[in-house]
């Protein structure tokens, strides 16, 4: 009996994983909005990603005769089937945790995984670019996003207990979701229309020395948004909670990738001394406030969070807050 639960979870596993990253595939290949915003490239990886699991993951299914779960792509789909039902019908099922983990995550990797390898091929054309005409400071920190875009496409891409990923939770209010979708498109670009925006990680700042003294410190604070992506590893991804990171820098602050990236953005304004982009500034930086916030609330729930905080008090700047 154990042994046929086995291969029907492996079967059941196998086949929803093969249609819903088949369907997700279709859709990036074929919607407007991916046709005309996700890399070529990235579309060519995200069809690749798809023929590789078609071929190794009955490897992992059926060959190697393991015990394993039900996969979130199957408990994704018997969440959708019971909203449905439970909308058209008097019927009523309640909806597991585990199957709403699951939704929720393949939500979260269906927005999240294209748009980091679109990012990352975007970033690796302009390193080529840079190279032909030849740019240290653009090289830098084109290069440190490049890094960082790849890092958390392998956390959007892959999990498993070999990696140490396996999602717990994830964000579940839709003021969390809300403060960290529009933070990336298409959602930034529709709050750009009401939002100024004037961070320009290459502007020039009143004289060639204070330029090169600014620009040093902003490849120092992006070092540190990018360490923070480093420490995350696998882990890294937006809304779930993959487990506690306290690696340097969470050691010294609970949102070190936060406060490193907004100071580099007000820095970046600062030769325009402009009430307007000061203003959607502070709109933005108020987004990733709330952003922090929500994520701490969402890891409250988890123990090993609670005694990070307590190691560690303050979320953006030591001994301030």
């Amino acid at each position: 009996m154990k042994n046929a639960a086995i291969k029907n979870n492996a079967i059941n596993s196998y086949l929803s994983s093969v249609f819903v990253y088949s369907i997700a595939v279709f859709m990036f290949r074929n919607l407007k909005y991916y046709k005309t915003t996700i890399n070529p490239s990235a579309q060519f990886t995200l069809l690749g990603l798809l023929i590789v699991y078609l071929l190794l993951a009955p490897i992992f299914y059926f060959w190697l005769k393991r015990e394993v779960p039900l996969s979130k792509p199957y408990l994704f789909l018997a969440c959708l089937k019971k909203f449905i039902v439970n909308s058209i019908t008097s019927k009523k099922e309640a909806i597991r945790r585990d199957e709403k983990v699951a939704f929720l995550f393949i939500m979260v990797k269906l927005f999240f995984l294209p748009t980091m390898i679109s990012f990352f091929f975007d970033n690796l054309n302009s390193i080529i670019s840079i190279l032909k005409n030849f740019n240290l400071y653009s090289l830098i920190i084109t290069s440190i996003f490049l890094l960082d875009t790849l890092i958390f496409s392998i956390g959007y891409a892959f999990e498993g207990k070999i990696l140490k990923n396996i999602v717990k939770s994830v964000e579940p209010t839709l003021f969390g979701w809300a403060v960290a979708l529009v933070c990336y498109p298409p959602f930034n670009s529709y709050a750009g229309r009401f939002v100024p925006w004037g961070a320009n990680d290459h502007v020039f700042f009143w004289s060639a020395k204070l330029t090169i003294a600014f620009r040093i410190l902003i490849v120092l604070l992006l070092i540190i948004y990018l360490w923070a992506s480093f420490a995350l590893g696998t882990k890294a991804s937006n809304l779930t909670n993959r487990g506690i990171v306290t690696k340097f820098p969470y050691s010294i602050v609970r949102h070190p990738a936060y406060l490193a990236k907004n100071l580099t953005w007000w820095i970046a304004i600062l030769p325009f001394s402009c009430m307007k982009f000061a203003l959607g500034m502070f709109f933005w930086s108020t987004i990733y406030y709330f952003r922090a916030i929500t994520e701490e609330k969402h890891l409250s729930h988890d123990p090993k969070y609670l005694s990070y905080c307590r190691k560690v008090g303050y979320k953006f700047i030591p001994y301030v807050i």
